[in-house]
């Protein structure tokens, strides 16, 4: 009687058993991949009718005629053009930042610019006017220029600017 050596399993049943491994191990990971919960706080872009931007730019343009009239002084009518502008950045993003800081507005909006808040705010506040390009982000930079001390060399120029600031981000948002 012969004895027949062991038949080895051929080469190319491993390589498909590795494969297979393979396979299954990516379809599990895409399957956890796609199906986690999104935990990025993202803000969104609600569209606004012209009647509906006409009333934003409205205030904007009450508080700048209260301001020539020497109703408001810069600081009051930079607080006027911040109560417009957070007003109008709740109706655009669907946040709520009539109460929100700066540092929570300019944690919200996706910059262009460095990622460091406290980086974003020091490079504004030393060019006193906002950088960002991103709608909301430029909000809050526009914020942050307001909050400083109005002691203005020229406060009708200042005012100015802080009007021209505002109603462009109103039409142009």
């Amino acid at each position: 009687m012969n004895v027949n050596p062991p038949v080895l399993m051929p080469v190319w049943m491993a390589v498909v058993g590795v494969v297979g491994l393979i396979v299954a191990a990516a379809i599990i990971l895409r399957a956890f991949l796609v199906t986690r919960r999104d935990t990025a706080r993202s803000v969104g872009d609600i569209p606004m009718a012209a009647t509906e931007r006409g009333q934003w730019i409205s205030r904007v343009d009450d508080a700048a005629a209260r301001y020539r009239r020497h109703e408001l002084d810069l600081r009051g009518l930079h607080l006027e053009l911040a109560s417009a502008l957070r007003g109008f950045a709740t109706a655009r993003s669907g946040e709520d930042l009539v109460s929100a800081t700066v540092l929570e507005i300019l944690d919200m909006a996706d910059t262009t610019g460095p990622r460091s808040i406290m980086e974003r705010l020091r490079r504004v506040r030393s060019s006193r006017r906002p950088l960002d390009v991103n709608p909301l982000g430029h909000v809050g930079e526009l914020l942050a220029v307001w909050e400083q001390p109005s002691f203005d060399r020229d406060p009708d120029a200042a005012a100015e600017s802080a009007i021209n600031q505002a109603r462009e981000v109103v039409t142009r948002w």
